[in-house]
C-alpha cells in the first residue's frame, strides 16, 4: 500500500457518551468503536475513504462526505450510524460517502471534483463489496447532494460498484419531503429501516 495511505486499528476506544435518549426511545450501544481508516494524510488535502468496523452481519452506509470522526474518534454522525446499525441487528459496519473530502461543512466542500480522489473512493467500495457480497446498504446523505453539482455524479458512480451487491438496500424512514434519503443525524431511531428502492431512485436522479 502507498505510504500516503493508512489502515490502522486503534486500541479500544470507549465513546464518551453510551446511551441516547430520542423522543420516547433509548438507545444503548454495546458495539465499541474499533474501526480501520483508509484515508490520506494532510498534505494531500484530508481525504476519507471508509471506516470499517468489521463484523459478522455488515452494513454498509452510504454518506455524503466524512467530517472529523477517524479510527480513535466518532463525530456525531458516526454515533448515530452505529445506533441505527445496532437496532438493525448488524454487528459491523462501513462508512462510505459520495465525496471523500474532509469538510465539516458541506458548502467548503471543493467546487469541482478531485478524480484520482474519487477513483481512490470506487475501488475501496469495489473491495468491500467484494469482502462483504451479502452485506446490506443503508443510503443515507440527505438532501444536500446538491449542494455540489457532482455528488449525483458520485452516486451514480457508487451505485454502479455497489449494485452487484446481494444484500437489500435500505433508507432510514420515509424519504425527505425533496424525495432523498434521510441523514442519520437528523433522523430518529423509532424510524427504523426500511427499504430502499434504489432502481426508482436512480430513475429519478437529475
Amino acid at each position: 500500500a502507498s505510504d500516503v495511505y493508512k489502515r490502522q486499528r486503534c486500541n479500544r476506544c470507549e465513546l464518551s457518551l453510551r446511551i441516547w435518549k430520542f423522543r420516547d426511545r433509548k438507545i444503548k450501544l454495546i458495539m465499541d468503536y474499533l474501526p480501520i481508516c483508509n484515508e490520506t494524510g494532510k498534505p494531500q488535502g484530508g481525504h476519507r475513504f471508509v471506516l470499517e468496523q468489521p463484523g459478522e452481519k455488515m452494513l454498509l452506509v452510504v454518506g455524503l462526505n466524512p467530517s472529523n470522526a477517524d479510527e480513535t474518534h466518532p463525530d456525531l454522525t458516526m454515533h448515530k450510524v452505529m445506533g441505527f446499525a445496532e437496532g438493525g441487528g448488524y454487528d459491523g459496519f462501513a462508512m462510505l460517502n459520495l465525496s471523500s473530502e474532509r469538510a465539516t461543512d458541506k458548502w467548503s466542500l471543493s467546487a469541482t471534483l478531485d478524480e484520482p480522489m474519487h477513483r481512490k473512493n470506487l475501488d475501496v467500495a469495489a473491495d468491500l463489496l467484494q469482502r462483504y457480497p451479502t452485506a446490506d446498504i443503508l443510503v443515507a446523505f440527505g438532501n444536500d447532494i446538491s449542494a455540489k453539482p457532482y455528488l449525483k455524479r458520485c452516486f451514480r458512480d457508487l451505485y454502479d460498484v455497489l449494485r452487484t451487491s446481494r444484500g437489500q438496500w435500505f433508507q432510514i424512514g420515509k424519504l425527505t419531503v425533496k424525495g432523498n434519503p434521510r441523514h442519520p443525524l437528523y433522523a430518529r431511531y423509532d424510524w427504523g429501516l426500511v427499504p430502499f428502492k434504489v432502481k426508482k431512485y436512480m430513475t429519478k436522479l437529475k
